[in-house]
């Protein structure tokens, strides 16, 4: 889906508790308007108080124009965003958003589809599994959390099929997932979407190196090891085509740290090179993507990049700001 700039104002017409520290909430236009389409895997970035920007996956069946549904999981270590949501927010609400965003774009063409949840990081998975199911694809669902009152949307996914759903809550007598063998059980057109703690996915990605095409991933937060830029320790010229001012970029700094020393401001979310929040067009010059959202095609083309964590493997870029 192509990223775009469109600003929406919802209402939150329902908040519902979904699981222990799990919250849904349901969003809709407040003239009963039909909202922006969206495709399996999307997300809105909501616009929060003290300038917060967070990324909430679509859940509910991507056909839906009356509403969005997103769930919120109440954050240990909350920066402001579902701290606020858990305790604030209540129906009635009006709520400022990106139009619909996907990072984690669904391969429609795959024969079959295996969907592994770590967690609330089963929120981008439901829309693709509703898609499946009326399409009528093949899919199966494996679903780890800690126990079963921590799953959210556990009931309607025992609605939706309980042979194609297999739960591994580590409490109690779910056991582990076993990731080798998980990956050994892929089927030859089976692609692989996963969304949840970092553990699990840098599991999933050592153990599916041989089918690494074949497997997908959003991350929430932060892989604990990122890709390291090998243009880190040297500078490099910045120019920017719209203001014609032309800086640079010291090793060890982002473009975006760079631009902000300068009172420059540009929207951004992560600083993790995981949404596509500060996303530039490239004018001239090759870009070092570090980010974990661009596809390889995107990353090929040099036409973007994400300015919080890429670099410049040229002694000159110039980026269209």
């Amino acid at each position: 889906m192509k990223h775009t700039n469109e600003t929406l104002r919802l209402r939150v017409n329902r908040i519902r508790a979904e699981a222990k520290g799990i919250l849904s909430i349901e969003l809709n236009d407040p003239q009963q308007a039909e909202l922006p389409a969206f495709t399996p895997g999307a997300h809105l970035e909501l616009r929060l108080p003290g300038g917060h920007r967070r990324h909430y996956s679509l859940f509910n069946d991507p056909s839906e124009r009356n509403r969005y549904l997103i769930a919120v999981s109440l954050a240990a270590n909350s920066r402001g965003g579902s701290q606020h949501i858990h305790s604030s927010l209540r129906e009635g609400d009006m709520v400022t958003s990106s139009a619909p965003r996907n990072n984690f774009a669904l391969a429609d063409t795959a024969g079959c589809y295996c969907f592994v949840a770590g967690g609330i990081g089963i929120t981008p998975l439901m829309s693709m599994i509703r898609w499946c199911v009326t399409q009528g694809k093949d899919w199966r669902l494996i679903y780890t959390a800690r126990s079963s009152h921590r799953a959210a949307f556990y009931e309607d996914l025992q609605a939706l099929s309980t042979k194609r759903v297999q739960c591994h809550f580590t409490e109690e007598s779910g056991g582990r997932l076993d990731h080798q063998a998980l990956i050994a059980s892929l089927a030859a057109d089976e692609h692989l979407f996963c969304c949840g703690p970092d553990s699990l996915m840098q599991a999933l990605l050592t153990a599916g190196k041989a089918v690494s095409n074949r497997l997908h991933f959003e991350w929430f937060s932060p892989p604990e090891t990122l890709p390291q830029a090998h243009s880190a320790d040297e500078g490099f010229e910045l120019i920017l085509r719209k203001s014609g001012k032309v800086l640079r970029v010291p090793p060890q700094q982002s473009i975006l740290e760079t631009l902000e020393s300068h009172g420059l401001e540009v929207p951004w979310s992560c600083r993790a090179g995981i949404c596509r929040s500060c996303e530039t067009a490239v004018c001239s010059g090759t870009p070092e993507h570090l980010d974990l959202v661009l596809s390889d095609e995107e990353r090929t083309s040099n036409q973007s990049m994400l300015i919080c964590v890429s670099r410049a493997v040229t002694p000159s870029l110039e980026l269209n700001l």
